[in-house]
C-alpha cells in the first residue's frame, strides 16, 4: 500500500474539547446496510450573531460527527466513534497556526474565522464562507448535520455553501446516485472516505489507520464513485465523457451492489449474494486488517 494514499490534504488536526450544541433541528440522516434513503437525523445550528469559541464543538447528536473550532485555530468536520476514542477529519478550513481563533455566524450572511481578538469590526478574517450579500434570507445559519455535511446559508447570490461531506449507506447500490468527494460511509469497523484528493480510502476505526485505497489521488479532474447497473463499481472522472480511472471489473452482472462490511472488508456481491449467501464478486482484502 502506497505511503501517498493518507489524507494529505488534511494536516495536523489536533483533537477538539468542549461541547457546545447549539439549536438542533430535524434534518435527514443515512440507514446503513441499505441503499439510499432517508430517515430522521438532527442538525445543531449557528444563526446571526452567534459564535463557536476556540476549542469548542457544535455536535447535533452525541457519537454523530462533530464541527469541531480547534484551539490550534483550524476548524474541522470530524466522524466519531466513542468519547475519547479515534475521531476521522472529514473536511478542515486549513486555518491551524492561529490558536484562540473562533468562528462567527454574521449578520450578513458571510461565515467567518477569525484570529484571537478580531472580529467585523476589527479585520482579522482568516478564512471564510463568501456567503454575504444582499439578498432576501431568513434562513441564515450554520449547521452541522448528523450526517457529517456542514453547511452555510447565506445572504449572497451564491448563497449556499456546503462541504460536501454527508454520510452515505454502507450500501452501495446501481439505484443510488454517484458518491462525491467527501462523501462517505461506515461501518461498525471502519470509514470509507472519497477524499477531496480524489482517493477512496479505507479507515479503521480503532486507531483512524489507512488500510486500502484506490489509489487515485492526485487526478485532475473530479472523481465520481458509481455502481453501475452492470455491476461494476468504478471511480470516473465528472463531466460528460465519464473516463473511469479505477474499477473492479464486475460488469456483466446486473444490480450487484457493494457493501462495507463490519469485518473491514468492503465487498461488491452478485444481487441475490451476500453475507453468509456467498456470491462476492471482488473485495478489498482487508477482512483482517481491522
Amino acid at each position: 500500500m502506497r505511503t501517498r494514499l493518507l489524507r494529505r490534504a488534511l494536516t495536523p488536526l489536533l483533537a477538539a474539547s468542549a461541547v457546545t450544541a447549539l439549536a438542533p433541528a430535524v434534518a435527514t440522516a443515512v440507514q446503513p446496510g441499505e441503499c439510499r434513503g432517508s430517515s430522521t437525523g438532527r442538525s445543531a445550528d449557528l444563526r446571526p450573531g452567534q459564535r463557536l469559541e476556540s476549542g469548542a464543538s457544535l455536535v447535533p447528536t452525541p457519537g454523530k460527527p462533530e464541527l469541531a473550532m480547534q484551539s490550534d485555530g483550524n476548524l474541522v468536520v470530524y466522524a466519531t466513534t466513542y468519547p475519547g476514542g479515534p475521531k476521522l477529519p472529514l473536511w478542515n478550513s486549513g486555518t491551524y497556526g492561529n490558536p484562540g481563533a473562533y468562528a462567527l455566524m454574521q449578520e450578513d450572511g458571510n461565515f467567518v474565522v477569525y484570529r484571537q481578538g478580531g472580529g467585523p469590526d476589527t479585520g482579522g478574517g482568516i478564512w471564510h464562507t463568501a456567503t454575504y450579500g444582499n439578498r432576501a434570507n431568513s434562513y441564515i445559519r450554520a449547521s452541522i448535520r448528523d450526517d457529517g455535511e456542514f453547511s452555510v446559508s447565506g445572504r449572497s447570490e451564491d448563497w449556499y455553501w456546503s462541504t460536501e461531506t454527508g454520510e452515505q449507506p454502507s450500501k452501495v447500490c446501481s439505484t443510488d446516485a454517484s458518491w462525491i468527494r467527501g462523501n462517505w460511509a461506515q461501518s461498525n469497523t471502519a470509514w470509507l472516505v472519497l477524499q477531496k484528493d480524489n482517493n477512496l480510502v479505507m479507515y479503521r476505526k480503532r486507531d483512524g489507520k489507512a488500510i486500502w485505497s484506490s489509489g487515485t489521488y492526485g487526478n485532475r479532474n473530479a472523481l465520481n464513485l458509481e455502481m453501475g447497473y452492470g455491476g461494476d463499481l468504478t471511480l470516473h472522472e465528472e463531466g460528460p465523457n465519464h473516463t473511469v480511472r479505477w474499477r473492479t471489473y464486475t460488469g456483466g452482472n446486473s444490480d450487484a451492489y457493494g457493501l462495507l462490511q463490519d469485518d473491514g472488508n468492503f465487498v461488491v456481491y452478485k444481487q441475490s449474494g451476500g453475507p453468509g449467501r456467498g456470491g462476492a464478486l471482488w473485495n478489498s482484502g482487508t477482512y483482517n486488517k481491522i
